[in-house]
């Protein structure tokens, strides 16, 4: 199971600390829109701007070389990992593409921001190509042949390949944000996720670290370098399958050896830790002796955008009830 989707409250500190931060924050980033900084030179205010971002030449993450001529007002995007990064960064009238399950509230964040934008299943070039984009954010499970179409029309396409972890969804984020000429906005999103994943490990920090497996009736569990491994261990919890690699497969006999403490799966396949739980071959297993299979918001755990801190906080939630 190739697991590439997947809302944020409030932090635990004070609201004066809060608005305070969120003041300077809104500061910060109204300079940085404008391009302009300031600094005290001998009593004078000196006035810096920033070079333009465009044109703009990258190599993208299948090592396709990437030409955007000027800033971008017609994007489209067929992953969802995409869409939700995009609806943090750009104008929604910039958007003109996203995929079918930015609509659908088992797998998206961003249901009611993409209505009334055109939507894409499989990624084929004769759509994306219809709503005109002068820019196309595409990954790497894409259909293969349509990256290549679409750049002989010389429209530019950039390819992601990685994110399985949460420093890749930061990079592809800042990625976005250079691509969409939304730099400054991208950082402070990426501040906000670590702001975010400091909290959670403070608050852990001297918690019990149970042992937990994302398992599925897909029959795959999800390893160490997966995003779902970033969530556990963001949680407080350590991943009981991270000697596997990725989605693998897993029998029961191995899940007896693993003998988790928690098992987890994603909310919209919640049916399938009752057959776990009644499971005569895992009777033994801690998890079940216990009764801790929880399922999580299959918008947040399958997240492969900032929505993914939320899944590690409401993981967090449901190992540390007392401190929701």
């Amino acid at each position: 199971m190739l697991v590439l989707r997947r809302k944020s409250s409030e932090a635990t500190a004070p609201m004066k600390m809060k608005a305070t931060v969120s003041l300077m924050l809104g500061v910060v980033l109204t300079l940085s829109i404008f391009g302009v900084s300031f600094a005290a030179h001998k009593g004078q205010a000196a006035q810096t701007f920033k070079k333009p971002e465009f044109p703009l030449r990258v190599t993208d993450q299948a090592n396709h070389k990437v030409f955007i001529k000027a800033k971008p007002t017609r994007i489209a995007s067929t992953t969802e990992g995409e869409d939700e990064i995009l609806s943090a960064l750009v104008p929604k009238k910039d958007i003109v593409l996203v995929t079918a399950f930015a609509s659908n509230p088992s797998y998206s964040n961003i249901v009611n921001f993409v209505k009334g934008i055109p939507k894409i299943g499989n990624a084929n070039a004769e759509q994306i190509l219809a709503v005109r984009p002068d820019l196309v954010l595409m990954a790497s499970y894409d259909t293969p042949g349509v990256v290549g179409q679409i750049e002989q029309t010389g429209v530019p396409v950039y390819e992601f390949a990685d994110f399985n972890s949460f420093a890749n969804i930061e990079k592809n984020i800042l990625i976005t944000g250079r691509l969409t000429g939304t730099t400054a906005k991208a950082e402070v999103l990426v501040a906000h996720m670590r702001q975010e994943l400091a909290a959670l490990k403070k608050m852990t920090k001297n918690r019990l670290h149970p042992t937990i497996l994302d398992d599925s009736s897909y029959g795959f569990a999800a390893g160490r370098n997966t995003t779902v491994n970033s969530v556990i261990v963001a949680a407080g919890g350590v991943n009981a399958a991270n000697q596997l690699n990725g989605w693998q497969k897993i029998t029961d006999e191995e899940i007896v050896k693993m003998n988790p403490s928690v098992i987890i799966d994603a909310s919209d396949d919640a049916p399938f830790l009752k057959q776990l739980a009644s499971n005569p071959a895992l009777q033994t297993v801690s998890a079940i002796q216990h009764h801790r299979l929880y399922a999580i918001n299959s918008a947040d755990m399958t997240s492969v955008s900032q929505y993914a801190v939320q899944g590690a906080r409401d993981l967090a939630a449901m190992l540390y009830p007392s401190h929701r």
